[in-house]
């Protein structure tokens, strides 16, 4: 009878960890300056980011994501820089079949923006 409780204890263990599943967006846009954001986020209720990177014209900036909303009919970011002080982008997108299309203001300028799974 004493095994019970261990066999019992292992399977709650068990049942209890969290899944690594996680899924990614990379949105990019049209024409210049080129705009690349990849979003990596947890496939659990709240949809942590779990990674973010930005490039634009091939230069890799640090950024933090302290505003993020998705769901099935559209997504929102918000990226500052690495001190969380200045907001760098803003993007507002809405599902569109397979991507999310919308906008992304980058240097106070708006720019059209495509987002796919990767």
């Amino acid at each position: 009878m004493r095994k019970l409780p261990s066999i019992a204890a292992m399977i709650a263990a068990f049942a209890s960890t969290p899944a690594a599943a996680t899924g990614g967006l990379l949105c990019t846009t049209a024409a210049e300056p080129e705009i690349k954001v990849s979003i990596g986020f947890g496939h659990v209720p709240g949809a942590p980011i779990v990674a973010k990177h930005l490039w634009v014209d091939g230069k890799t900036i640090p950024v933090q994501a302290p505003q993020w909303w998705l769901d099935d009919e559209e997504m929102r970011l918000e990226l500052t820089d690495a001190e969380m002080m200045n907001t760098l982008l803003v993007m507002r997108t809405k599902r569109n079949g397979w991507t999310y299309d919308g906008q992304v203001t980058w240097a106070g300028k708006t720019h059209w923006i495509r987002c796919k799974e990767n």
